[in-house]
């Protein structure tokens, strides 16, 4: 057998290194590519040790956990631990990287590093940035909601009641421009231009702005516009309701000597804003004859009634509004007093108004007497509390196309305005609705352009007008069918022979709550698509859908705080269907249909209609700012108390949390659950309500007491800090001092308003606005006296 020729070593290239400096350069080049032989260590460090990959052993840190910019430690044994510095790892690499791990790690070792982080002795890692928090809240917001959720199921079977919400997170909203008040440039006008001594000013010296100037750039810039007695003047206004209302002359209709302008943009302003959402009449007979002097669909009480209650909603915009309001005030009842026949359908609606009136000034007990006036007159001519159609109004009407019309929408109108009374005050005043058609449900109803007083008006005009008035017709027919529905909501709830319900709510009362649910949902399908949530809705629609899911808070509120509150509702397909969950969803709709309020409809917000949803909110708002407090109390309880070998570390992370931090309350820690509201959001919403309370407090004298009662709540419930309560009581003061010094209603004004929902379950006594008002001191006090002891 021939030998084998020997082989020679491989001759070294020329320019050639040792194989330790190929892996130097490599290593430094990738990290990842090492020499085929590596020195032997004594022990390899903890991060290479769970990866099973080889580590050079070297300190502080060693390659591998260097390119990876990881903590890198050593165990030698059970007790002697070595770990770098937190301060020589790069901040916020160690949360990615263990995220990181847990992304591309096997399956095995992930959760072998999951349960390592969970029984982990040692200060937890670094928390994510709040921005970080921001953008993973607005990207899981992005996706659909979890199938097994009552949101998904009310989002997919009643998309009109509940629909699907973009996600908008309150940081990236104009905050400035939503949580700016017209408080500050109304004062500033005040201090720099006195008011007039006297109504007796000629009114070509009256300087007013009219309410459809936006202010879109500085709230400074309003246009002034004088006023004129002389219709042959009133070019000067701006666009209006009707154009018959520039053939207006107030002075055939009151002895008040209020600008003929300011008339005609006062009553522009109701039936723009307050009548689309709460007719009590029908406008085009109204105009009719306030224009032609008639007496059949309008009277002086009537208009004195509409300007009273619309000169308070333009005080912001006239520096002698608030003070023509209190003379038309005292000029309407005397109207009512000297009243030769009191059965009239325009004598049934301005006691309504008036009731209205005297509620926004804080008269809750002339209010009521007006209201129940009104309604005993309605029941008297047949509108409404009847059996049967023999009893009913359509008896007297017979064919009168013109009456019939009128009836329709004052037997409505009053019904659904009872109704919005009873959501605040807790009351039940009318038993049975109307039996008359409702307004666009028969051809009684439909709107009549082209009368004599309006052959000028172009034809685009006129359809704009049918348009518009038979939208009207439509959200209010719709608006009636709902409240039929709450009608056996206040009997049930706020009827006197079920006072208990409240207290103690029985199993039949859950039964009840959510077969009437399931009437509101059916009613909220069968809208018209008109009167769906759309991009193009007006102000009117907005608040119809703002009373729906006011009413559905109301309907499942008894049972928050009782044992039925987790209580499954059988009639839905998820587990999680809950009284509470059904209260939050409504709540999430309510906080998004204030925003798009504030934000699109800056006109109508001086109405106080919307104040619906301002107080439901705050009331939302504050409870879940109580219930953050509550359960941080618990979880502070629960907490072990840390070891005593981490006590350094512990030390030096929280001193870095808690200066990071100092302005948040304790409640953040425990805001884990993405479906809650943060503190951040919470004192956004909060402030937000505040805000518009105090806007609303400008125009109507009552809602001083209300957002005051709002500012005890927000203490109690650990809500608002002392300081930001105590600016906003100092505004509140200077609202006050500007008011009677503009001549303002200065009687006190009580609001008897059901400000704490909750509270009223209980005690609805102490839950009306004036009981908390009167608690607010004795609170600022104590909460002054704790910040001194601090």
């Amino acid at each position: 057998m021939t030998p084998l020729r020997p082989l020679r070593p491989r001759p070294l290239s020329a320019g050639g290194s040792s194989a330790d400096d190929h892996a130097a350069l490599d290593a430094g080049r990738f990290s990842v590519r090492r020499a085929s032989r590596q020195r032997k260590t004594n022990s390899a460090c903890d991060p290479c040790r769970k990866r099973k990959t080889k580590c050079d052993g070297r300190l502080p840190r060693c390659l591998m956990c260097e390119h990876r910019t990881e903590a890198c430690a050593y165990t030698y044994s059970i007790r002697h631990r070595v770990t770098v510095p937190e301060g020589e790892e790069p901040r916020g690499h160690g949360s990615n990287h263990m995220v990181e791990s847990q992304r591309t790690l096997p399956h095995e070792q992930a959760l072998g590093l999951l349960s390592k982080l969970r029984n982990e002795s040692g200060s937890p890692p670094p928390l994510p940035s709040s921005s970080h928090v921001i953008e993973q809240r607005h990207i899981r917001g992005l996706l659909p909601p979890s199938q097994n959720t009552l949101d998904f199921e009310l989002t997919l079977r009643h998309p009109v009641a509940y629909p699907a919400l973009f996600p908008v997170s309150y940081a990236d909203l104009p905050q400035e421009e939503m949580l700016k008040s017209m408080t500050t440039p109304w004062l500033r006008r005040g201090q720099t231009a006195a008011p007039s001594p006297c109504l007796d000013v000629p009114p070509s010296k009256q300087a007013y702005m009219t309410p459809d100037q936006e202010d879109d750039e500085n709230d400074d810039q309003f246009e002034i516009k004088m006023g004129s007695p002389d219709p042959a003047d009133a070019d000067l206004l701006g666009p209006l309701f009707d154009e018959r209302l520039r053939l207006l002359d107030i002075s055939q209709w009151t002895p008040v000597a209020i600008p003929n302008d300011l008339a005609i943009a006062a009553i522009s302003h109701y039936l723009e804003n307050d009548y689309a959402t709460m007719p009590l009449f029908n406008a085009d007979l109204f105009l009719q004859d306030l224009v032609s002097l008639e007496n059949s669909f309008c009277s002086a009480f009537l208009v004195t009634a509409i300007l009273c209650w619309a000169c308070q909603a333009l005080t912001p915009l006239h520096p002698d509004a608030a003070a023509y309001s209190v003379a038309l005030f005292a000029q309407a009842q005397q109207h009512f007093s000297d009243q030769p026949q009191l059965n009239s359908l325009t004598t049934i609606s301005a006691l309504q108004i008036l009731s209205m009136c005297a509620a926004t000034y804080g008269k809750d007990d002339m209010s009521l007497q007006f209201l129940q006036e009104s309604v005993s007159l309605g029941r008297l001519m047949g509108l409404f509390d009847v059996t049967s159609q023999s009893e009913s109004a359509g008896m007297w009407l017979g064919n009168h196309e013109d009456w019939a019309r009128t009836a329709s929408y004052t037997a409505w109108g009053v019904y659904n305005w009872v109704s919005v009374y009873s959501l605040h005050y807790h009351i039940f005043e009318i038993e049975t609705p109307p039996l008359l058609p409702k307004p666009g449900d028969s051809s009684a109803s439909r709107p009549v352009i082209g009368s004599t007083t309006t052959t000028t008006t172009t034809t685009t005009a006129a359809a704009a007008a049918a348009m518009t008035t038979a939208l009207h017709a439509q959200v209010m027919s719709a608006s009636s069918d709902m409240w039929i529905i709450f009608s056996d909501v206040l009997r049930r709830f706020y009827g006197p022979q079920d006072d208990d319900l409240l207290h103690q709510p029985p199993p039949s009362s859950l039964r009840f709550a959510e077969e009437t649910y399931h009437r509101l949902l059916r009613w909220a399908s069968a809208l018209p698509l008109q009167l769906a949530r759309a991009e193009e809705n007006g102000h009117n629609v907005v608040m119809m859908h703002i009373y729906f899911h006011a009413v559905v808070t109301d309907l499942f509120r008894p049972f928050l705080d009782s044992p039925f509150r987790s209580e499954r509702l059988p009639s839905f397909s998820t587990d999680f269907a809950t009284p509470e969950a059904v209260y939050t969803a409504s709540v999430t709709q309510l906080k998004r249909l204030l925003l798009l309020y504030r934000l699109r409809h800056k006109s109508a917000s001086l109405s106080m209609l919307w104040k619906t949803a301002v107080v439901y909110v705050a009331n939302a708002t504050i409870r879940e700012a109580g219930t953050a407090t509550a359960t941080a109390a618990v979880m502070t309880q629960l907490e072990p108390p840390p070891d005593e070998d981490d006590n350094d570390n512990n030390t030096n992370n929280n001193n870095n949390n808690n200066n990071g931090n100092k302005n948040n309350s304790n409640s953040n820690k425990y805001d884990n659950n993405d479906n809650e509201p943060t503190a951040n959001e919470r004192r956004f919403y909060l402030d937000l309500c505040l805000s518009a309370l105090e806007d609303l407090y400008v125009s109507f004298p009552v809602f001083g007491s209300v957002a005051q009662g709002m500012v005890g709540m927000a203490i109690r419930h650990e809500a608002i800090p002392a300081e930001k309560a105590a600016g906003v009581l100092r505004r509140l003061d200077e609202i006050a001092r500007r008011r009677a010094a503009g001549q303002g209603m200065t009687d006190k004004a009580e609001a008897r308003w059901i400000v704490d929902f909750d509270l009223a379950m209980t005690n609805p006594e102490a839950a009306q606005g004036r009981y908390l008002a009167e608690q607010l001191e004795g609170l600022m006090l104590s909460e002054s006296g704790a910040e001194d002891q601090g």
